[in-house]
């Protein structure tokens, strides 16, 4: 076998593979014996085909048999021999197949790049003074009323704005209930906007035992097509009217929540906890700060496909988060947001490689006990066994990307230790 090398950039490579004729002389013989067993052919018994018919008759289907076997064979030889190791399938060009002659082939594919890194250590990155305002800490013991406030039944209360109603309901069209257009004791909080608009303002007034009946037309484009632009009567009753009653910020307060001993202390803890929090997304942007750095210090393309593959993950992740299943893409995926999404993957790209390079150069490595801990936290995130979730990753190949973003987290954690961090913004634009 004959095997050349074209370097086509510093991340794509192609291998010109040449066989020998014999090489598939002796594959399409075995698949015409394969094909001579099963092949059907009108005014002859299975295995009886003469052979000329049979080749005649069935040589593409040889063929194809034949380079099904050849072609990976051949192609994992070929990068064993070149000392490569890709890091996409092979696109296959110039394949030329004819009996009798070499077959030939181009295989193109995308490589790592290689990298050498230097000055990656002591990098200079900025921080900003971190404080916590006392109107962050207003907010965040409101926020805290608001979560332990309770609502309480108000006999003879007219409901009101916020206030929460206990009601029986039911539809009716023709004089006749409509099947899925009924509540017992459901509970209705005004201005929630959880009902539609219309139906919450009938409710505006109403007391502990009234009932009331109204028509209102669904909106046209209602969930439920049976009951878009149609006009329902509606029964309400209502079984208990809710006023919201919000805890006064007093020393009981502040030991009912977060057991401290009076106000002034759980505000002393609100400030510390979003300092902490303030310091870990600093963390974030610093790192953040690092990398932005790495990449302007060594340039380089990243490999298509891997760019591809995280451009389809981010694409992914928007139509999750827009609340569609849809795996094509949505209407909103226009020009601007696959160029934003292409950027955005090839800055993932380029520091995914660049931190393996750094763990390469350090020697740095990620343990077995480390990569359970880490399937053990995602199971638990995921509600379920351990051992059920590795043998699900290993099964579809992907335990060596939880491994891979372990010994990305060390390397970034690693140039994290070794910044030099200065206090103080940064008045140079980052790249």
């Amino acid at each position: 076998m004959k095997v050349d090398i074209e370097e086509i950039s510093s991340t794509k490579r192609a291998l010109r593979v040449e066989l020998p004729p014999e090489s598939l002389s002796e594959k399409l013989e075995t698949a015409y014996l394969r094909l001579a067993k099963k092949a059907r052919l009108p005014g002859f018994r299975p295995g009886k085909i003469p052979r000329d018919l049979l080749r005649s008759r069935f040589r593409d289907e040889a063929k194809q048999e034949a380079l099904r076997e050849l072609i990976p064979e051949s192609y994992g030889q070929a990068l064993k021999e070149s000392n490569l190791d890709p890091i996409s399938e092979p696109t296959l060009e110039e394949m030329v197949c004819e009996e009798g002659k070499p077959l030939s082939y181009r295989a193109c594919f995308d490589v790592r790049p290689a990298l050498q890194l230097s000055g990656y250590t002591g990098v200079e990155v900025y921080k900003e003074k971190l404080e916590v305002a006392d109107t962050e800490v207003d907010q965040a013991v409101e926020y805290l009323r608001e979560r332990t406030a309770e609502f309480v039944p108000m006999d003879g209360w007219p409901a009101l704005q916020e206030d929460l109603l206990v009601v029986d309901y039911e539809g009716f069209t023709g004089g006749k209930p409509l099947k899925g257009v009924s509540g017992q004791n459901t509970s209705i909080l005004l201005g929630a906007h959880r009902f539609i608009p219309e139906f919450e303002t009938q409710l505006h007034g109403l007391k502990k035992g009234d009932l009331k009946e109204f028509s209102m037309e669904f909106p046209n484009d209602y969930g439920r097509r049976e009951l878009a632009g149609k006009r329902v009567l509606f029964k309400v009753t209502v079984k208990e009217v809710k006023k919201k009653q919000v805890p006064s910020p007093d020393d009981n307060f502040a030991k009912s929540v977060a057991g401290c001993e009076d106000i002034q202390a759980l505000r002393e803890k609100i400030k510390q906890d979003l300092l902490a929090h303030k310091e870990r997304e600093q963390v974030v942007r610093l790192k953040d700060q690092i990398l932005d750095k790495l990449r302007t210090a060594h340039p380089f393309d990243p490999p298509e496909s891997l760019v591809d593959a995280e451009v389809e993950a981010i694409l992914a992740d928007l139509r999750r988060s827009a609340g569609s299943r849809k795996p094509t893409a949505a209407p909103s995926e226009d020009e601007a947001t696959l160029a934003k999404a292409r950027e955005l993957a090839s800055k993932r790209v380029q520091d995914s490689l660049l931190l393996e390079t750094v763990a390469k150069q350090e020697g740095l490595e990620v343990s077995e006990d480390e990569l359970n801990k880490e399937v053990e936290s995602a199971a638990a995130t995921l509600n379920r066994k351990p051992e059920a979730l590795r043998d699900m990753l290993e099964r579809e190949g992907r335990i060596e990307a939880f491994r891979t973003r372990l010994l990305e987290g060390k390397a970034l954690d690693l140039l994290y230790k070794q910044a030099n961090i200065v206090e103080g913004k940064n008045l140079v634009t980052l790249a």
